[in-house]
């Protein structure tokens, strides 16, 4: 682990608070949707009017779809995830000039700028899964079900930055985590689900009613660079009155370990005109209808002394969604379009605090989200072949906005705007004579992710009173408040590509 080599990279003045963002990269299992909704469980088969056990999420309506025995589902999502986050040089919020008079100044180094800017990476493998079970228990028109899945979330461990033996980063061990570490090193964001749901099915008007009641372990476990005053100072210059030149080690490192239960609900309809056509509508609430609190331990690392640890508590609010889809089964085709809108606009920031503060005052950190509220939009396309069309093969292709204004975007938690394309196939294994009905069901599908990129534009200097310039970044018009919510500036190139292989396997006993 990372952390355990951090603590040596800091000096005693290096932090005034445990500040911190909370999260990981925008990756989860597939990272296809706005913001930090990663639901893609089910393939090209996860949506708002399918029939198979992920309807728990997607819409509770669709378990009365499917009738006879009980259902074991079981899915899995392997990504991979390649990152680049290139800082520029005049983003750093100050880089000494090898004139400044009497005094203490913080900043950079001129031989230490290409430690505090340049390109952190990271590649990352992760894996996700889908556990439910439903059944009809017997009942005509009936169905339910219990699960469990992360439709939020991810994790993220940056690359090492590397430098030549000799250099003058080797006296700043701080370097080696790259120009990322001022928003992450490394962490995890994610909401779990335990949902329980049930739906019956109307057949004289060709409708279906659904209801899930889903607990959501939210939890969040981060690392990072961090200052007290919020900017990305290497060290403290002291020039005495003769002249002479000190430097101080300033650069600090700070964690999280928190998490909450909450509860909250997903209802949805499906409607059968006729003809093979499908169309539904689901809503999914906020996880714990509103801002989460969540609670645990803040760390902050400092050489020469003890990890000082305390406890605090971190509010956030998770979006609600709502879906919509149609589907149409006409012999051995089946048409599919299908989107969503997630209400990111309710993550306007993440506030921690500790025991002697309160969340009017977010001591700890008041890291500004501002995030805007996004949709995706899907369609899909399958062939049915063999004489008992035993084989499916699909294809599907999306869009999905970004939920990050440029004005927040950061390593810590990234998105763009992105299309999908999906390829797959699902497959009957076996099937039972006796009541002709299919009982093992196999599907494969892998998608591409294709990012587009977001160049941000390093802020203009800070002008002090006196109508100077500080060589500081002026991020006065962003949300952030000084010093707890000030942040270095995020501006530089962002680029990204995700690929995921889902896996499913449907059993009827």
């Amino acid at each position: 682990m990372k952390r355990s080599r951090l603590a040596t990279a800091v000096s005693s003045a290096a932090m005034s608070v445990a500040a911190l963002s909370a999260g990981s990269v925008l990756i989860g299992p597939e990272a296809e949707a706005s913001g930090l909704l990663v639901a893609r469980f089910g393939g090209e088969h996860g949506h708002p009017t399918t029939d198979n056990p992920t309807a728990m999420y997607y819409n509770p309506a669709g378990l009365a779809l499917k009738q006879g025995g009980f259902r074991l589902y079981m899915d899995a999502t392997m990504a991979w995830r390649v990152f680049s986050y290139d800082r520029p040089a005049e983003a750093i919020d100050y880089v000494f000039t090898g004139n400044e008079g009497p005094g203490t100044y913080g900043g950079t180094p001129p031989e230490l700028v290409g430690g505090n800017s340049g390109e952190g990476t990271l590649t990352n493998v992760l894996a996700s899964p889908f556990i439910g079970m439903a059944s009809d228990f017997g009942i005509k028109n009936f169905g339910a079900g219990l699960s469990f899945y992360v439709p939020f979330g991810g994790q993220s461990v940056y690359d090492d930055f590397s430098y030549s033996p000799g250099s003058p980063y080797q006296n700043f061990p701080g370097l080696e985590d790259g120009p990322n570490r001022w928003w992450t090193i490394e962490g995890t964001i994610r909401s779990l689900y335990v949902t329980g749901a049930a739906a019956y099915r109307l057949p004289e008007l060709g409708l279906s009613f659904g209801l899930g009641l889903n607990m959501v372990k939210s939890e969040v476990n981060t690392v990072r660079a961090r200052l007290g005053s919020g900017h990305d100072h290497l060290v403290t210059r002291n020039v005495s009155e003769n002249g002479l030149v000190t430097d101080e080690l300033l650069e600090g490192r700070a964690d999280v370990d928190l998490s909450s239960w909450d509860l909250s609900l997903g209802l949805g309809v499906i409607w059968e005109p006729g003809g093979g056509h499908f169309i539904g509508l689901s809503y999914q609430s906020q996880p714990g209808f509103g801002e989460n609190e969540l609670t645990g331990d803040s760390r902050k690392y400092l050489a020469g002394g003890p990890t000082q640890k305390e406890q605090a508590t971190l509010l956030q609010s998770m979006p609600d969604v709502v879906r919509a889809g149609w589907r149409w089964r006409d012999g051995a085709n089946e048409y599919r379009l299908f989107g969503d809108y997630a209400r990111w606009s309710v993550f306007n920031r993440q506030c921690i605090y500790n025991q002697s503060g309160s969340s009017d005052l977010c001591n700890l950190a008041k890291l500004p989200r501002e995030w805007e509220d996004a949709f995706g939009v899907r369609a899909g396309y399958s062939r049915f072949i063999g004489d008992e069309q035993t084989t499916e093969l699909y294809v599907g292709a999306g869009y999905d906005a970004s939920a990050v204004p440029d004005s927040t975007v950061e390593p810590a938690l990234y998105d763009a705007d992105k299309v999908t394309a999906a390829l797959g196939a699902r497959f009957l294994l076996s099937r039972d004579e006796e009541t002709k009905q299919n009982n093992l069901i196999l599907a494969a599908t892998y998608t591409q992710v294709i990012y587009f990129g977001r160049d941000i534009t390093p802020r203009p200097d800070e002008v002090n009173a006196s109508g100077q310039l500080t060589g500081q970044s002026d991020i006065s018009g962003t949300p952030f408040d000084v010093p707890q919510g000030r942040n270095p500036d995020s501006a530089g190139k962002y680029a990204q590509a995700v690929g995921a292989l889902n896996l499913n396997l449907e059993y009827i006993f």
